[in-house]
């Protein structure tokens, strides 16, 4: 039972999900879609949102390894009150992606689709401004539930300030979060753990690497190219 409630695709779990095509996120949400001519506030921070900013990942795991070009296309969607930015992703066979996820307020936070089903999850993977140590709950769907069992997900910050080679690139100020996702089976034992997920950004770059390790089954995305606008 536990192994069909949730295994994300490592792409998704990158910030950068495979949703599908021209569709928006979940039940629930109301969209509206408008035009970002604006500057970006945000170019210094772990995920620039500048238009036409554009990052390339090598992406293995749960397939062969595949290259994924994606970029930010000055979309801003109002999901319940609060923008996000619109991303699209090419992969081999998979063109003009869409995607969604929020920076502000030192909050950053995505939205990915499910291996199984068409469930979108919510992850919010980084609160800048906490400490070494530093810990924060988000709850991945509206309801509180996947597949009709409790859910939520636990965030940590592990490092601050590091240095670290991606793919031979040696990136900066990069910070290091873990998000661990729980279920409450019902059982008594309350939450429980069902698999974690490292992310490490690098400031004014964005994300630079994810590994996720979910009931077994480990996958990552290294950034090997990029340009910020």
């Amino acid at each position: 039972m536990k192994k069909r409630l949730l295994i994300l695709l490592p792409v998704i779990i990158l910030l950068f999900g495979a949703c599908k095509k021209d569709e928006g996120p979940y039940a629930g949400f109301i969209l509206v879609d408008s035009d970002n001519s604006g500057g970006d506030d945000f170019a210094n921070t772990y995920m620039p949102t500048s238009t036409g900013s554009s990052w390339t990942y090598i992406t293995s795991g749960l397939t062969a390894p595949e290259t994924m070009e994606t970029h930010i296309t000055g979309v801003i969607t109002n999901i319940n009150g609060s923008d996000y930015f619109e991303l699209k992703s090419s992969t081999p066979g998979k063109e003009n992606i869409v995607q969604y996820y929020y920076v502000k307020d030192h909050v950053y936070k995505t939205q990915a689709t499910s291996l199984q089903t068409t469930l979108t999850i919510e992850f919010y993977y980084l609160k800048d401004d906490l400490p070494i140590g530093g810990e924060w709950t988000g709850v991945p769907t509206p309801t509180g539930s996947i597949n009709g069992v409790p859910a939520r997900t636990l965030g940590k910050i592990l490092e601050k300030d590091i240095s670290k080679t991606v793919l031979g690139k040696t990136y900066t100020n990069v910070i290091h979060t873990q998000v661990t996702i729980q279920y409450n089976y019902g059982l008594g034992n309350g939450f429980e753990d069902s698999g974690t997920y490292d992310y490490y950004l690098a400031k004014g770059v964005g994300l630079i690497e994810s590994d996720a390790n979910v009931f077994g089954v480990t996958a990552s995305t290294k950034l090997s190219s990029y340009t910020i606008k």
